[in-house]
């Protein structure tokens, strides 16, 4: 099976570059992006994979800035201009890990009756974002320009302006529905193909989002969610691959997965789970490898 890896990286090149070994089976493809801000000569060992490996154009993407939705779509346009015809198309972050084999990735996506596998819900949702946050409408009506402080004084201003001057109101274009969901989502090549045709057809959608709060989170969970296509639809499981433990329902941020969460890790269904972080606890990997990716 010919799988399509697009992981976007910033930091920890060592846990990157041993990320694309355990998934270097010979089929794969990298298509890698690393933050604008971030040293690239790091990240040199990774040359070493050949044509397999392509570092994508550089982007700013810091969190919560729709700059880190700009590496998905030229990830997508790398993967559709290449020779290759990929059987799935996987977003990953450089943090992210396999807790399944190769082959045990390979027979899923083989045997699954979906090809498509991303989380996805229409908001507002008031169980998960109450009070003040409106079930998450604010992403969508709030202007968000980021997290320093010049950025949070123009989004307060033009917050304020658009309370009372219409023209400034944010607008959801083509009378979509706001959806948010996972950014670590798997594709398929039509899936592909939906996503670049509607982007270029409705270029007004990317520029809305540049003023959107975690815009990766809505990007392509919105465009989904809003489709009637039905070839499309019928390839979707509105589910992430990815096991994740959370503070709780309301944080942003995933906890880092330590060696003492290896065994609810084995009790997992999904196929890569995130985050690690080799500062805080490299055993974990090894034990992963060790008892899963390169057990004989």
């Amino acid at each position: 099976m010919k799988k399509a890896y697009i992981i976007m990286a910033h930091k920890y090149p060592t846990h990157l570059h041993r990320l694309v070994d355990r998934l270097n089976d010979g089929f794969s493809h990298f298509f890698i992006h690393i933050d604008s801000k971030s040293d690239m000569s790091q990240f040199d060992s990774l040359k070493e994979y050949g044509a397999r490996l392509l570092f994508i154009d550089r982007f700013d993407a810091r969190w919560g800035k729709y700059g880190i939705t700009l590496p998905l779509l030229e990830g997508l346009r790398q993967i559709k201009s290449c020779s290759e015809i990929f059987d799935r198309i996987v977003v990953l972050s450089g943090q992210d890990y396999p807790i399944k084999s190769n082959k045990a990735i390979d027979d899923f996506y083989r045997n699954s009756p979906h090809s498509i596998f991303i989380n996805f819900f229409q908001i507002p949702n008031l169980e998960k974002w109450p009070g003040k946050d409106r079930g998450g409408l604010y992403r969508f009506d709030k202007y968000y320009f980021g997290d320093r402080w010049y950025e949070i004084l123009c989004s307060r201003t033009i917050n304020f302006l658009s309370s009372y001057l219409r023209f400034l109101k944010r607008r959801i274009p083509n009378q979509m529905a706001p959806y948010v969901g996972s950014a670590w989502i798997t594709l398929d090549m039509y899936a592909l193909d939906y996503i670049l045709k509607f982007n270029e057809k409705y270029p007004e959608y990317l520029h809305f989002h540049r003023n959107t709060f975690v815009a990766d989170e809505a990007f392509i969970p919105m465009l989904i969610g809003n489709s009637t296509d039905e070839e499309l639809l019928s390839r979707i499981e509105n589910r992430e691959k990815h096991f994740i433990l959370w503070e709780n329902d309301h944080s942003p941020h995933p906890k880092t997965l330590l060696k003492s969460h290896f065994g609810i890790i084995t009790r997992s269904v999904d196929l890569f789970a995130r985050k690690f972080d080799q500062n805080v606890d490299a055993e974990i990997l090894d034990i992963i490898d060790e008892q899963i990716l390169l057990k004989n």
